[in-house]
């Protein structure tokens, strides 16, 4: 069997080193037009150059998503830009519109092209096509379960995501933001209105809930269910995250990294407690197995937040004026981020004091510790952090790879 690909995504430069340097495969990143993440960074002409030159020095494959429905008055622009990729030597374009496919397919028959998950690709008919159509690749919608992965009979790749964020819509299907805000998903203009608050009613009557984002899936992790990835038809394992933070891409590349090497090393696939708190505290919206190994209502969903949650920290004592009053259950250090779960507020650890209100740059679990009260807290409550500062520091002292 193949060695399976791992996959990371790149929103910007600093995203791309730390995705190669800590044992990415492959990498997808969009140029400054014609992907689906319209508000990453993503890259000039120039830095995709040097994008693509720097991936081939480590033997690293890299993907373009040209990825959004591209209109008539577009297509010549479009053909261009693909163009130059091509001849910059990119491994493969990832696309979604049909009629683009067909005319790359006939301009530049030596070029890969991989079916966007946009496509909605979820059916051996669907598959059928696509491998009529020339494309050497399909990116599974995320919908699909890893049994109906496994009964897929096909020639072409399998791509699937493993690991990020997920949509409440079918991959590629959703017009809530176009509708509303005339902010096109298809375009790569998503206004993540899955993200904000709603309320539910039946027959004009309003019905009570547990929380208010209704609409809002947790984060999809597989680490726990790796095995079955590993074991299933599914070549390129796929991490979500280009709008996510270098330090998130390189450390969840390295997570995973390590989990394929012990699998093919005929390892235990475990990773250790520290490694999972440091995921938690770079991203996470809770955890949820995803609809890949059936996770449904209540196991799926965080209807009480659509935010980064971070890890818990203390509980807040006391609330002034200018000080808030924290006690620890876990390390402090100045210039970290903090949330108070209360009132849904966060800052930045600019100051921190000790009970004598002398300034200190780091407290421990059990310690009482005083912020700055700049964002005129009332309630009292859980306190999480959602940046560690001293991780960043390590994470961004990278090893070379080799």
């Amino acid at each position: 069997m193949k060695k399976k690909e791992l996959l990371a995504p790149v929103g910007n430069y600093e995203s791309l080193i730390q995705a190669v340097q800590n044992g990415a495969d492959a990498v997808y990143l969009a140029g400054k037009k014609f992907g689906a993440r319209a508000f990453a960074n993503n890259f000039t002409e120039e830095e995709l150059i040097s994008a693509i030159k720097y991936c081939h020095l480590y033997d690293v494959k890299i993907y373009i998503t040209v990825n959004t429905i591209i209109y008539e008055n577009e297509i010549d622009e479009c053909i261009d830009y693909i163009r130059f990729l091509h001849q910059n030597n990119v491994d493969a374009v990832i696309l979604q519109d049909l009629g683009l496919i067909k005319i790359v397919r006939e301009k530049f028959p030596n070029l890969e092209i991989h079916a966007s998950t946009q496509m909605h690709n979820h059916n051996q008919e669907q598959i059928k096509m696509l491998e009529h159509m020339g494309i050497k690749r399909v990116v599974l919608a995320r919908e699909l379960t890893l049994n109906e992965i496994n009964e897929l009979n096909t020639n072409l790749e399998i791509e699937a995501f493993i690991h990020g964020a997920l949509c409440i819509s079918y991959s590629g299907e959703c017009l809530f933001s176009s509708l509303l805000m005339n902010r096109s998903g298809n375009r790569g203009s998503c206004a993540g209105i899955c993200r904000l608050p709603f309320e539910l009613y039946e027959n004009d009557k309003k019905i009570e809930t547990n929380g208010k984002y209704l609409l809002s899936p947790k984060e999809f992790s597989s680490l726990d269910n790796f095995k079955q990835i590993m074991d299933s038809n599914i070549y390129s394992l796929k991490i979500e995250g280009r709008m996510k933070s270098p330090y998130y891409v390189g450390f969840i590349t390295k997570l995973y990294r390590i989990l394929i090497d012990k699998y093919n090393n005929n390892e235990e696939l475990t990773i250790t407690e520290e490694d999972l708190k440091k995921l938690k505290v770079l991203f996470n919206r809770g955890f949820t197995k995803g609809h890949l190994f059936g996770d449904k209502n209540e196991d799926l969903m965080n209807i009480k937040t659509p935010n980064h949650q971070g890890i818990e920290i203390g509980e807040v004592l006391d609330i002034a004026k200018d000080k808030i009053k924290i006690k620890l259950n876990d390390d402090l250090n100045q210039e970290d981020g903090i949330r108070f779960a209360s009132e849904d507020k966060g800052l930045i650890v600019n100051f921190l004091y000790n009970e004598k209100s002398l300034l200190i740059n780091k407290a421990n679990k059990n310690d009482i510790v005083f912020v700055d009260n700049k964002i005129g807290l009332k309630n009292k409550g859980k306190v999480l952090k959602t940046i560690d500062h001293k991780l960043e520091k390590e994470l961004s002292n990278l090893p070379e790879r080799k």
